[in-house]
Parts: C-alpha cells; structure tokens; sequence
C-alpha cells in the first residue's frame, strides 16, 4: 500500500466496487411460451366494403384464411421525428388499427407473468403495476421484415412494449434486440413449435429505449398483437405482497450502509453518481424567469422527478435501495466543464469541475463574450460539482488566492448563484460511468467577429444525495457507532 493510500481509503474503495458489481445489468427484455384456451386464437376483423366482418381461428388458420387476413390489412408504417413514414423498404408489413378488429384473448393472466421482470427494480413501497393497452394487429406474410428501430413512446409513462405472436405456421420472424452494445434473438416460431402445452403462444416484452428488429420472414405468416405497457399507480394496495429483494440488492445495501458509516467517505457530504443504463424521454430545455427582486435569472422548479419515477432496470434499483437507506434520489443533468483562458484560475477550476443542473437549460437569453458569460450564467443556474473529492481543498484554496488577488471581481453573488450554492465545490464519486444515452443540448450566443449560435452538452444521470457526517440519516449510523 503506498504512503498516499490510507486503509480507510482502501475500505472506501472496495465498497464502491461492491456497488458496482451488484448493479449487473439485467437482460432488457424478457420472453416465453404461454398456454391459452382455444378460444383465446380469435380474432374478429373488419374485411372492410362487400366482406364485411370476419371471424379467423389462428389455431387452424388455412393460408387461404391467412392472406384474407392480410389483404384486410393496411401497409405498415413507422414513426420518425413524431410523423407516420411509410417506406417498405424499411418495413413490409400489413397492420390494423384496433378499431377494426377485437381479440378473444385476455392479456391479464401473460400480465403477471411479464411485471415482475419488468418492474424489477422498482420501489414495492409505491406500488406500481403494468397497464397494457392493446396498440395494433400485425401481419409479416413471406418477404416482410421491420428494420432495427425503437419504438415510439405514447406518453411519458410507457415503460415498454410487449408482442405476442399467435402460433400460425411460419418459419424466419425472429425478433432481435440490442441494448448498450450487446443482442439477442427470440425467435417465436421456434419457442411455439417447442412448446409441449398446445394451444400456446409465444410473448417478449421489452423495455422502451430497446433497438428491436424483426427479421425476414421466410415462408407462412407470422400474426402479433401489440400492447403499450405504461407504469402506474395502484388505487390501493390491499392484498400486495413485498417483492423478494434479490442477492445483488442486498450486497448493493450493505456496501452502501458501510459507506455511510465510514468517516473519511464524504465527510462534508457530496454525490454517489451513477450513469443511466436506459434511455428517457426529457423535457425540453426549461426557460429560466426573471426575479425582478434579486435582478437575475432563476431556474424554474424541476420536471425532472418524472424521469425519477420512470427508472427502469438497474437504474430503478439503484433509487429504491437508495431510498430505502434514507438517502435523496435525483436526475439531473450534468455539463460539461466551460474553459476560460482569462484567468489562471478559471483554468484550475475546469479540470474537475462542472455545473450540475436540476434541469434541462434553456441558455437562449446568454451572450457570451468571452468575458465569464456563460460560465457566470451556467453556475448561477446550476450547483458547481467537483467530481475528484480529493482536490477540493485545493480548488478552495485557489478561490481564495484569486479573492486576494482579484477582489473586486469575485462577489459573494458570483460565488452563491442565483440559488444559495452555485459555486460551491462538491465532491463527487461515479459508481458507474456517465452514458450518453440521455444527452442534452442547450444553445447560446456567442460572440467572435460575429454572432453565433454554439452549443453546451449535458448528460442526464443519477445522484443520489450523501449528508455530512453527524447529518441525516449518517447522524443515525453516528450514534449507533458510539
């Protein structure tokens, strides 16, 4: 062990790594083979003009029955930028709109099969569940495929999609999905034909920020409904058992207990920073208000806490234990460092530093000169982080160097921020590394020789609050030490 390396150190260290290899990333998706009734196969369908209703049994379906089906459908499209593409060169498929057509099967009873894979994670305390909405009918006769793609999210609440496929007689079909870097393949036609319970479907569910793709179908039909899974609340939670806290909960508990009761880790408080493994839909930039009292912008309260209670997987254990050890959970966003090279000690401050933001910026009324512009308006918006806990001494010290020397320039209003704490310096450690999956762009002007548009980037991730010591909850641990 070097000089510079105390044995508290070392202990602080091997309880981060607990952290980290508890929060194994679980398989985004989740799938099978499920038995049905014989009367759960049927589908009545709008043929549309001189055919009228039909009725379809897609347990003994003929492939004459299967192309009727078909030619009832319309061409398939797909979402890009919020409007409805069609373009069979990236998907050939025939759809129908629910209003043309109603299903036997109740989804229910596939339902408690599918929550609890999905919901893994989520805060049992809050009870939530998985409301299905049932979205469309798909038909891939022979030739037809849907390039890789993400679904389109129907509200802030959808968490996932789940597809059930009727056991028609088809080969090819498979889906594929791809999730930060790695893919699997469920190939339905195969888990049907496997199945030792006739009739069955097969069923996948996945979460929402999924890449997906469904392969050529090579000969026969493949038949699916598709449901829009969205998280909600109970109305009461009567009769609802506690969900089993797995293994790497309980060592990703325990580390974090040992943690907070150390006294060299974090002892004036700071962050816990954990990068999101799944992607959430974010708010626009929020537009900062006037406070016509203290002559300067502020930033209006956060919509952030929406994201909070959509966390999905390993980002949603991680607020759970969190909260279940008495700590704050936040989602916030993260920019980068802004560099000056007027001042040495904008300089100093940089490397290490940047403005952790309650929300999205909305930098659209900053001029910058050069002349501390947009770095004064960034910390008076957000909280200015040290993410290396060790150099935050010496990053105060510099502030008071520059104070000295340059002490008409350095006000307590610059320092504070327009919330009490932008220029505070604090420390931070990243259990897993910041993601770019959630990243976030806010436009500034900027002038040169002339004006233009650039911009600052942030990423959103998840910072779980840690107290002093003797504070909070770390005041408990305190007195249950002595």
């Amino acid at each position: 062990m070097s000089d510079s390396q105390s044995p508290h150190a070392t202990d602080v260290e091997e309880q981060l790594e607990v952290l980290r290899s508890s929060l194994t990333v679980q398989v985004p998706y989740t799938g099978g083979v499920y038995p049905v009734k014989v009367e759960d196969l049927v589908i009545y369908y709008d043929a549309e003009g001189e055919n009228g209703p039909r009725r379809i049994d897609l347990g003994k379906a003929t492939e004459k029955d299967l192309a009727e089906l078909t030619a009832a459908c319309q061409k398939a499209t797909f979402g890009v930028g919020g409007a409805d593409v069609l373009d069979e060169s990236y998907r050939k498929a025939g759809k129908m709109d629910i209003e043309r057509f109603a299903a036997r099967f109740d989804v229910s009873g596939l339902l408690e099969t599918v929550a609890p894979e999905i919901l893994q994670g989520q805060n049992t305390d809050e009870d939530k569940f998985l409301k299905p909405e049932l979205y469309k009918l798909n038909v891939y006769g022979p030739g037809s495929f849907f390039k890789a793609h993400k679904d389109t999210p129907r509200s802030e609440d959808m968490i996932g999609s789940l597809v059930v496929v009727f056991p028609t007689i088809h080969s090819g079909g498979a889906l594929t999905l791809e999730h930060n870097g790695k893919s699997w393949v469920f190939d339905s036609a195969a888990e049907v034909a496997a199945a030792s319970h006739t009739p069955s479907l097969a069923y996948v569910a996945f979460y929402s920020d999924v890449t997906h793709a469904v392969e050529p179908v090579q000969t026969g039909y493949r038949v699916t409904l598709t449901y829009n899974l969205f998280l909600a609340d109970r109305r009461t939670t009567t009769g609802h058992g506690k969900r089993h806290v797995s293994g790497p909960e309980q060592a990703f508990e325990g580390a974090l207990r040992t943690l907070l009761d150390s006294p060299t880790f974090l002892p004036a408080g700071g962050f816990l920073a954990y990068g999101l493994t799944h992607q959430y839909p974010l708010p626009a930039p929020a537009k900062p208000e006037w406070d016509a009292v203290n002559r300067k912008f502020a930033m209006p309260p956060s919509r952030l806490g929406s994201v909070l209670r959509l966390l999905k997987g390993s980002d949603a254990r991680i607020r759970t234990i969190s909260e279940r050890v008495g700590l704050s959970t936040h989602v916030k966003v993260l920019y980068e460092s802004v560099s000056e090279d007027s001042y040495d000690i904008e300089d100093v401050v940089a490397k290490g530093t940047d403005v952790l933001a309650d929300d999205v910026l909305n930098m659209d009324h900053v001029y910058d000169d050069g002349d501390f512009g947009l770095k004064r308006a960034m910390e008076e918006m957000g909280l200015v982080v040290q993410q290396r806990p060790e150099r935050t001494e010496e990053l105060r010290k510099a502030y008071e160097a520059y104070r000295k020397q340059w002490p008409n320039d350095v006000e307590d209003e610059y320092l504070k921020g327009a919330d009490g704490n932008a220029g505070e310096l604090v420390p931070m450690h990243w259990v897993t590394k910041i993601t770019d999956l959630n990243r976030v762009n806010s436009s500034y002007i900027a002038y040169g020789n002339e004006a233009q548009i650039q911009y600052v980037y942030g990423n959103a991730a998840l910072f779980v609050q840690v107290p002093p010591i003797a504070e909070g909850i770390r005041a408990l641990t305190a007195g249950k030490a002595e």
